[in-house]
């Protein structure tokens, strides 16, 4: 695989990443006053791009951050992969409430929205042949309660995702009461007896409903693996006979351990497998439908 490269793009101009510059006053910098999505580029598809616009929309209109309109984001994205050369790519957008001077935690209501895009080059769909491997550890939900915007405020995520670090682990798997929310940057599912187990989207708090979360649940569909949504304990992950991670830019990560203990060989399951296997299938299909057109 080539190196990878980045670009960002900035209120319409394009930058090197050491070029790249916003104001010290941009609200996104002084409060994580801002929403974000990333979308993954294969063969030039955006993967799920309308359920990221959807959730962009979302975010935007809960946080009444406003003067941004969501449907250029596949525009943005185009921009950036010219510049970029490539046809696989991961595309951060980030909004910020906007640049205020003097700083107040009020807003003025007559702010421009900062827009900044993230593009970076990623391996084709033909590079992968199974999940990457995400050793995690299991730690207390300690974030703000609407995790379900997808807000750039991130302290906690990041504080945790720090801890598993300093563990030797790749993710924080988060709970609340004992029962699994959602990773540092990701959606959990837990297999038991053949069966996948995952948080539901609004118990025991709201959680971030993730694009390719909803793929793997097509995928179970498809495969006539049963799913049920809810309350998951953490023992559940613990003693799981497989389990594993969803993000846009991971597609699937196989936990191969929990808090050091090993979960079955320490290599995907068969059910993770057949899962990935179709949600790769999943994807063929978007991109050959949308090359046809």
């Amino acid at each position: 695989m080539t190196p990878e490269r980045i670009l960002t793009w900035i209120d319409g101009s394009i930058h090197e990443p050491d070029d790249a510059r916003v104001s010290v006053f941009d609200r996104g910098f002084l409060y994580g006053d801002a929403v974000y999505e990333l979308v993954r580029f294969f063969d030039d598809v955006g993967m799920g791009m309308d359920l990221h616009i959807e959730r962009l929309r979302r975010s935007l209109d809960r946080t009444g951050i406003t003067g941004f309109d969501p449907g250029t984001y596949p525009s943005i994205c185009r921009t950036l992969m010219d510049a970029l050369e490539t046809s696989d790519a991961c595309i951060y957008l980030q909004v910020s409430r906007g640049v205020q001077v003097p700083r107040r935690h009020a807003p003025d209501g007559t702010l421009s929205p900062t827009v900044v895009a993230i593009g970076s080059t990623s391996a084709p769909l033909s590079e992968l042949e199974e999940p990457i491997q995400v050793p995690i550890i299991v730690l207390p939900d300690l974030r703000r309660r609407s995790c379900d915007i997808k807000a750039t405020s991130l302290i906690e995520n990041v504080m945790a995702t720090i801890q598993a670090v300093d563990a030797d682990a790749a993710e924080p798997i988060l709970h609340e009461d004992g029962l699994l929310t959602e990773g540092g940057s990701s959606n959990v599912f837990v297999v038991r007896n053949g069966t996948l187990l995952t948080p539901a989207l609004g118990d025991p708090r709201p959680i971030l409903e993730g694009v390719t979360r909803r793929f793997v649940v097509e995928a179970a569909g498809n495969l006539g693996i049963e799913i049920m949504e809810g309350d998951v304990p953490v023992d559940a992950l613990r003693e799981a006979d497989e389990a594993f991670v969803t993000s846009s830019r991971r597609l699937l990560g196989t936990i191969t351990s929990v808090d050091g203990r090993q979960i079955g060989d320490g290599r995907p399951g068969a059910v993770t497998m057949q899962v990935f296997e179709e949600v790769r299938r999943i994807i063929q299909t978007v991109l050959e439908n949308e090359h046809a057109h």
